[in-house]
């Protein structure tokens, strides 16, 4: 539901980055990688210089950009 809200006309980028930084967080916690990525997406569109900066997108960048450990890979 959250990735139909419309934040264009929010009074302030930084609620936009919060809003947009909460949901690419929901997608995470439900692992849903490729969600993740396309709201870290956005966030680069709204505010590039603050995803490099909140310690929450820099630890979302990493769980996508990370290869994930698969329970069938051989060793």
């Amino acid at each position: 539901m959250a990735d139909d809200v419309d934040t264009s006309d929010l009074p302030s980028m930084e609620r936009s980055f919060t809003s947009h930084l909460e949901v690419a967080r929901c997608h995470h916690l439900r692992r849903e990688e490729a969600a993740v990525l396309l709201s870290l997406l956005e966030l680069e569109d709204v505010a590039p210089e603050d995803l490099a900066r909140t310690p929450l997108a820099r630890e979302l960048m990493l769980t996508v950009v990370r290869p994930s450990r698969c329970p069938m890979r051989t060793r």
